[in-house]
């Protein structure tokens, strides 16, 4: 079946899929290490079905949809530039990756641009110093994709032991070109310190002098909690992994079929939202409906806990004085 776009058609759905686990990147602050044991080799269901089959399925819904793939590194995917033509074809993706593959030359001149929501380069500086192109390789080929016409955004890990530097590296990649660049909020432990809570009040206004937009400056707020508001999860938006298993969100695995197995459903409408933690602040954001009194109730709570957080740490050796600690 193929689908046309159109004014009168329903809505974008929308589809995160974490289409493969491999990633040629050993990046010390990944969330993954130690969760998986596919970092070399890749998982036995990924590249189960040819790109044929993977984009008829969406078809096969009658819907129009923007899959987000991630990974891994979606670029190590196993013929991963058949898969985005074949579904660029009716549909709309967007890609997370660490732009390090030579095969995003060939994406970019096999790929329609106008068929790419967007590509999220993130830039892990520690990684690219170890690899013989470095950053001069990546510098590349992001610009290759961006005079392509690509909407690409280069991600920038506010990670804490980078500070420092971050005001020097964005000014020096913004030199050679790069017109997108994006702060990125880091999510985890570093030292005895958990982040993005233990960001002090000066890091934090360094980031927005950056242009940090205002979901990271949220993040940092952690004004992210959205439990008891209505989603659009599992509606019109869903989760999918390798196998192609859905379900409602990351946070949520309430099971909504195999979408490559020809079996799915969507929640007649929107539903409030269970959880307690959101394992993916981005799909919250985005797609839990609008609450004054929860969001307010969640702020109070959020403060209160840097507060405490406040008074139990200990500074770090090293850090300045005039930080205010927890805040």
């Amino acid at each position: 079946m193929s689908v046309q776009p159109g004014p009168a058609q329903s809505p974008e759905y929308e589809l995160l899929w974490r289409l493969n686990q491999r990633c040629n990147y050993r990046c010390e602050y990944c969330f993954r290490d130690g969760v998986d044991d596919y970092r070399s080799a890749e998982h036995p269901d990924c590249g189960k079905y040819p790109p044929e089959h993977i984009a008829g399925a969406f078809d096969s819904t009658g819907k129009r949809w923007r899959i987000h793939m991630t990974g891994g590194e979606p670029f190590l995917y196993p013929g991963f530039v058949e898969l985005a033509a074949a579904l660029t074809q009716n549909h709309r993706i967007s890609v997370n990756t660490n732009l390090s593959t030579s095969n995003v030359y060939t994406f970019g001149e096999v790929v329609p641009p106008g068929r790419v929501h967007s590509i999220n380069a993130t830039v892990h500086l520690e990684e690219l110093t170890r690899r013989e192109s470095g950053v001069d390789g990546y510098v590349d080929r992001f610009l290759f994709l961006q005079n392509r016409g690509f909407n690409i955004r280069l991600m920038y890990l506010t990670h804490p032991s980078l500070p420092d530097r971050l005001v020097r590296d964005v000014e020096t990649f913004r030199s050679r070109g790069i017109r997108n660049v994006y702060l990125k909020t880091f999510h985890g432990r570093y030292g005895d310190r958990e982040y993005p809570m233990a960001f002090t009040r000066n890091e934090r206004r360094l980031f927005k002098e950056q242009g940090a937009p205002r979901r990271e400056l949220d993040i940092f707020d952690m004004e992210t909690c959205f439990l008891g508001r209505r989603c659009d999860a599992g509606h019109i938006a869903l989760d999918m992994d390798l196998a192609g298993n859905l379900t409602r969100c990351s946070s949520v695995r309430e099971d909504h079929g195999n979408l490559l197995e020809g079996r799915y459903h969507f929640d007649p409408a929107p539903a409030r939202c269970p959880a307690r933690i959101c394992r993916c602040t981005y799909q919250g954001m985005k797609f839990a409906h609008r609450s004054v009194v929860l969001e307010a109730a969640w702020r109070l709570y959020a403060w209160k806990r840097r507060a405490e957080e406040g008074v139990r740490r200990l500074p770090q050796r090293g850090s300045r004085s005039d930080h205010p600690p927890g805040i």
